[in-house]
């Protein structure tokens, strides 16, 4: 089989939007648990698409796509959100040449870092990105809970979740907030969830003063959110779930990292448990894992 890469296309994402989903299942399931992934439209890389600071990659053979890459950057900051090999051609090679391929947008673009998030059990992958000098650096856990549980246990958090106002009335303290726990800035990613992406979208504050976000999908999925340095944690994360509650979801889940204890401690104490694990690699660390959750292992 002979394997060509090239930019992706705009005709591309839905069908590499199934190979997502096929390889991710498959390899969940090859793990001992069930299919996750549903088939659903290509939002998000639709939008990264339109954007310059993006690179979409895929691999074909007699037509037919075999693997999917894409990658975002923000600042010098350059996240591989993607890279998926369809069932049955895997260990053929093609995942390390879309990774060179997709990789040469990070110099090219003169990024000072780079990172991605995989699942834990995934060692061939890790050790791929390994191999290309991005190391493990965070633990991070999918937990799911019941809602009517979650429900019933929460307690009034101290701080207050507010809508946040249209785009790009929030753009500074958003901003703000990004650079400090983050590093850097994400607007167009704020101005994407509120363009109706995300079901609700949540002002954390404390006296009238915003110290966090957070998104919230219509299946209850709590991320991305971010708490400032000096605020509550914990009770940001309540905040945020109480928000969750709202859009009344069969159940709520979130992606926490390791280091979030105070997050950690309420959600066991809400009746969360552990889904599967995934773990973030970069070239150097960067980032307070204590204060942000995020979304997914595309959208970070």
């Amino acid at each position: 089989m002979h394997i060509t890469y090239r930019p992706a296309r705009g005709e591309d994402l839905a069908p590499a939007t199934r190979i997502v989903q096929d390889a991710y299942n498959d390899l969940r399931v090859r793990h001992g648990l069930p299919p996750s992934i549903a088939l659903g439209p290509p939002l998000f890389q639709t939008f990264s698409f339109a954007e310059p600071s993006s690179s979409l990659w895929v691999a074909e053979a007699d037509g037919a796509l075999q693997g999917f890459a894409f990658a975002w950057m923000r600042q010098r900051f350059w996240f591989l959100a993607q890279l998926f090999v369809q069932p049955g051609t895997q260990s053929k090679g093609i995942g390390q040449a879309m990774l060179s391929r997709i990789m040469r947008h990070a110099e090219e673009n003169g990024a000072e870092n780079r990172a991605l998030i995989t699942m834990a059990y995934n060692t061939a992958s890790t050790g791929l990105y390994i191999r290309n000098g991005l190391y493990p650096r965070e633990p991070l856990l999918r937990l799911v809970a019941p809602a009517p549980l979650v429900a019933e246990r929460i307690a009034t958090p101290r701080l207050e979740a507010v809508p946040i106002e249209p785009w790009p009335g929030p753009r500074e303290w958003l901003g703000r907030i990004d650079e400090a726990v983050l590093g850097f800035r994400r607007e167009s990613h704020h101005a994407f969830q509120l363009d109706g992406v995300a079901a609700r979208a949540l002002r954390i504050e404390q006296a009238g003063r915003p110290v966090g976000y957070a998104y919230v999908s219509g299946a209850g999925h709590v991320g991305p959110l971010a708490v400032s340095p000096g605020a509550e944690a914990g009770e940001a994360l309540k905040a945020a779930v109480r928000g969750a509650l709202e859009v009344q979801p069969k159940q709520v889940s979130m992606v926490v990292p390791g280091r979030a204890d105070r997050m950690l401690d309420v959600a066991f104490g809400l009746g969360f448990r552990i889904d599967e694990p995934f773990v973030l690699l970069s070239a150097r660390p960067f980032g307070d894992w204590s204060r942000y959750l995020p979304s997914n292992p595309g959208f970070m």
